[in-house]
């Protein structure tokens, strides 16, 4: 029946030449937007790294009268937030608060710096995303290590030493286990700092739901001293600094404004006192406000496109199905059964279709060759490319299918002379 199928198609190419190439172009159109889809349904479903439901940053600042006074003191400001800080984590309220810099989620603050394995002295380094934490930062993010355990307990028992995200684990220790190896600072001059054990490895990270884990990396805090120091050498504030707090589980959002009224004595240390407050949430929320327009926009795009795409191709082939009345009704006459014809037609629809697929390959490597899908957040393996192109000619093929199966099946059911009469 195929050689049979070929020969028709063949013989009345002048019609089918129009039907093929709108088929190569709906192929083609649909496999970019199938593939683009992917990438960003993919990556939007990957793990953050961190948890900021029921995370909040609490804003800060320091009394007008500390601020005029002629020589402010930053080490006895830093030691009133250190107070502030333990203050609020005694509230009933709070399961956790941590202080950290340039550390919080959904933010575009961010410090960046490089990091070395200690016995590397060829490597380039590469600039990796950098968090200076206190230990507490680990529990106010629930981040864990790959394997699902918390990082806190490890970041409390060694402080002063390195976490690494598991993006970087496998850049700089390939193949091997990062925990217990040492680790340097590095710029691209090769100088580098005193090694600093690596305690831990978290799952990767990611800065928002659209974009790829990125290499980070942890600097823990060895003791208050060593922030006092900090704040005191170079005239830190407490404004300065990220001020995290997680509330416990049973906590409502509605019940934060007199959570901070209760506790008013107790957000206040001095001349250091909490003056406003942001849900992480928020903070999410308005980063991808874009990202998500876009999406929106993008979404409707693909469904116009593909409700065009639907009724050009089942236009096509009703009409094509129908000019062809005569034909079927002389094989009926013949002694074909309804069955057949309509197996015949249909499967006229998908040859059609399948001759597309050498075309349809050649564009995809011919994208590929131009660079021109996003590689950077999801490689091109074997599944990203069977998934999109499997999935545009399965559509098609139903487009197809709906088109031929209703006039086929009308024609079909007439006596044969009737549509002989078409003739």
């Amino acid at each position: 029946m195929l050689r049979h199928i070929f020969k028709i198609i063949y013989n009345q190419r002048k019609l089918n030449i129009f039907i093929f190439l709108e088929l190569l172009l709906a192929s083609c159109l649909l496999w970019a937007i199938s593939d683009s889809l992917l990438v960003d349904v993919y990556t939007q479903r990957q793990p953050m790294g961190v948890d900021v439901e029921s995370v909040y940053s609490f804003h800060l600042s320091v009394a007008d009268e500390a601020m005029s006074s002629d020589s402010l003191n930053y080490r006895k400001t830093a030691e009133d937030f250190l107070q502030l800080v333990e203050n609020v984590r005694q509230c009933p309220e709070v399961e956790a608060a941590s202080i950290s810099v340039s550390a919080v989620p959904y933010t575009w603050t961010t410090s960046w710096s490089c990091l070395l394995a200690a016995d590397d002295t060829t490597t380039s380094p590469d600039l990796c995303q950098v968090f200076y934490v206190m230990p507490e930062y680990f529990q106010v993010l629930h981040i864990q290590t790959p394997e699902g355990r918390p990082v806190y307990e490890e970041a409390v028992r060694n402080p002063g030493e390195f976490i690494i995200s598991q993006t970087l684990a496998e850049k700089l220790f390939p193949g091997v286990s990062a925990v217990g190896r040492e680790a340097k600072y590095g710029n691209f001059g090769g100088d580098a700092s005193i090694p600093r054990k690596i305690i831990s490895v978290t799952k990767p990270r990611r800065r928002t739901d659209f974009e790829r884990a990125e290499p980070v990396y942890y600097v823990l805090w060895r003791n208050d001293k060593e922030f006092l120091d900090l704040c005191e050498n170079n005239s830190f504030l407490p404004t300065a600094f990220d001020f995290l707090v997680r509330m416990r589980p049973n906590f409502q959002p509605s019940a934060m404004a007199d959570f901070l009224q209760k506790n008013s004595a107790r957000l206040s240390s001095d001349n250091i006192y909490v003056s406003s407050y942001t849900p992480l949430n928020k903070y999410k929320t308005d980063m991808l406000k874009g990202r998500m327009d876009n999406q929106k926009k993008k979404t409707a795009l693909v469904v116009f496109m593909l409700v065009n795409i639907f009724f050009g191709i089942i236009g096509t082939f009703w009409l094509r199905t129908q000019s062809r009345r005569a034909e079927i009704g002389l094989r009926a006459a013949l002694g074909a059964s309804k069955q057949s014809l309509q197996l015949q037609l249909y499967l006229e629809g998908l040859v059609l279709l399948a001759l597309t697929l050498p075309l349809t390959l050649i564009f995809i490597g011919n994208m590929l060759l131009a660079d021109l899908p996003d590689t950077y957040r999801l490689d091109y393996t074997w599944w990203r490319f069977v998934f999109p192109v499997i999935g545009s000619y399965v559509l098609l093929s139903a487009m197809i299918l709906v088109g031929i199966s209703f006039p086929a099946r009308k024609i079909a059911r007439m006596n044969p002379a009737e549509t002989l009469h078409y003739e």
